[in-house]
């Protein structure tokens, strides 16, 4: 018998099971953060950047809880559109005047993992340009050089691009909601989740506002303009916009009329104000219009219009169908549509025709700017057609902020005092000035600006396209217009990546994989 096997069986009862409780609790330890460390560990989402995608909230309980993969990554790298954690570049945001970025404009590494380390949170982000991706951001979309030269919006898998559709009208979810506008002999009318359309000499036009507006279903603030009082309180979504306060109704869509405010800036970016009709203000061009016709007596026609630049039609028969742009045919089919999920879409530069998810056109088409050439939706032809299951989505929409936006007015006006700020405003503005400064710097290969250089756009047109240096990545946030991201820190070096998210394990009610 050995010498330890004997001291152990002297040992009382009671201590020989704390010893071999303390083994396995300690050697159950060591392995638990092992692969908290190397494989998997869980990520609270802190803030609204990501939504619908991810809801974050500083709430213990109310974000959504994510499972990262820190090991994969570190064998095949991250790809594009890749939901990733990663420690935020810019400690000296948090760690006062004498601290230093992750990076300098060059690019080398700035900090220390022993005299220097990175001590800041860490962020989840949409990873959207890798090294040596050059790009610039307008419309909304992404767009990447290729290497024939030419230019090319980046495009999402099919699965992510089916997980990142959002849904801004479906017919029924709000009982009495119609927003389509008939005249002339057309007429329209709803009933549960289907339209019936009698199609005359004019078109019926869908006239909800397709602004680049995103809320989570819930409360918010709404004030009738012209009015400066606190407003009252609604309840809404982006599918039940309809309210009523004080005997008035309003609609979430129409910042015309109607204040729109959320009631909390605790789960939002830092440097967003809480009012949606100032800061989404950037229309969506990016649409798909889902239906499925149960009748069709005569012909119809689902037109979207760019402003004045281009038109798309998909014209339905009862025994086939046929896709247009600009009076040119796209692609054509036989058989009758009834019966059938038709889904038309113009997305990322392309018009794009599915039936029963099966694409039968997809076809590159010019791209436009929607805050210029405004996307239009009617319906025309002559007969009968009653559709079904009918809703309209819109995509993923990055707005022009950040080192994208033109900031000489505002940073002029805020210098000659025109806006009112007292000195704790003037002193983050200040702060928030310098950083894009440094990233526009940054995108420009480090050289110093002009005065007019530190507040011009950037980055929004192949002229101010952006080349992404090696180790580096930009990462934006899905909320595009409540998301302090790239736009405004610049580059996530390769150092800081943590993992990529994979799925939501916690609430129960929203167990997702993560697209």
């Amino acid at each position: 018998m050995s010498d330890a096997s004997t001291f152990e069986s002297r040992l009382p009862e009671w201590q020989r099971w704390l010893n071999q409780f303390c083994e396995n609790w300690i050697f159950a330890f060591l392995v638990a953060m092992a692969i908290r460390h190397f494989c998997l560990e869980a990520f609270r989402i802190p803030t609204a950047s990501m939504e619908p995608m991810l809801y974050g909230d500083p709430g213990l309980l109310k974000g959504d809880h994510v499972v990262v993969d820190k090991l994969t990554p570190r064998f095949t790298g991250y790809t594009r559109w890749d939901v990733t954690v990663f420690q935020f570049p810019r400690p000296e945001l948090e760690a006062g005047d004498d601290a230093r970025p992750a990076l300098s404009a060059t690019g080398d590494r700035l900090d220390d993992p022993l005299l220097r380390p990175l001590f800041c949170r860490n962020f989840v982000k949409r990873m959207v340009a890798v090294p040596g991706d050059t790009f610039f951001i307008a419309g909304g979309n992404l767009h990447l050089k290729q290497p024939d030269g030419t230019w090319q919006v980046a495009r999402k898998p099919a699965r992510m691009q089916e997980a990142l559709w959002q849904d801004i009208y479906i017919q029924g979810e709000q009982p009495g909601y119609l927003p389509w506008a008939a005249s002339g002999t057309s007429a329209i009318q709803g009933q549960g989740d289907g339209l019936t359309v009698t199609l005359g000499d004019q078109p019926v036009t869908f006239i909800q506002p397709l602004r680049n507006l995103y809320v989570k279903p819930g409360k918010v603030r709404v004030t009738h303009l012209p009015q400066q009082d606190d407003g009252d309180i609604v309840e809404v979504a982006m599918t039940r916009p309809v309210f009523t306060v004080r005997g008035q109704q309003g609609n979430l869509w129409d910042f015309d009329s109607w204040k729109i405010e959320r009631l909390t800036a605790r789960d939002l970016d830092a440097g967003h104000g809480t009012v949606l009709s100032d800061v989404m203000d950037e229309w969506e061009g990016d649409l798909q219009f889902i239906a499925t016709p149960r009748t069709l007596e005569g012909t119809a026609t689902i037109h979207f219009q760019q402003g004045t630049a281009h038109g798309y039609d998909l014209q339905l028969a009862k025994d086939g169908w046929r896709v247009t742009g600009d009076g040119a045919v796209l692609g054509s089919g036989t058989g009758s549509p009834v019966g059938h999920d038709l889904r038309f879409a113009l997305l990322d530069s392309q018009v794009v025709f599915a039936i029963d998810g099966a694409d039968q056109v997809r076809t590159n088409v010019p791209d436009v700017d929607p805050s210029v050439q405004r996307v239009r939706l009617t319906l025309a032809g002559s007969g009968r057609l009653e559709l079904g299951q009918v809703r309209l989505r819109r995509d993923l929409h990055y707005c022009s902020k950040g080192f994208l936006r033109n900031d000489e007015k505002a940073w002029n006006d805020f210098e000659n005092g025109k806006n009112g700020s007292n000195a704790l405003d003037a002193a983050k503005a200040a702060e928030n000035q310098r950083l894009i400064e440094l990233v526009r710097r940054e995108m420009r290969s480090g050289q110093e600006l002009t005065s007019r250089q530190s507040k011009e756009r950037w980055g929004y047109s192949p002229e101010t396209a952006v080349t992404v240096p090696a180790g580096c990545y930009l990462l934006l946030g899905d909320n595009s217009p409540f998301s302090w991201d790239g736009r405004y820190w610049g580059w996530v070096p390769e150092e800081n990546l943590r993992g990529r998210a994979l799925a939501v394990m916690f609430p129960p009610q929203r167990w997702r994989i993560v697209r």
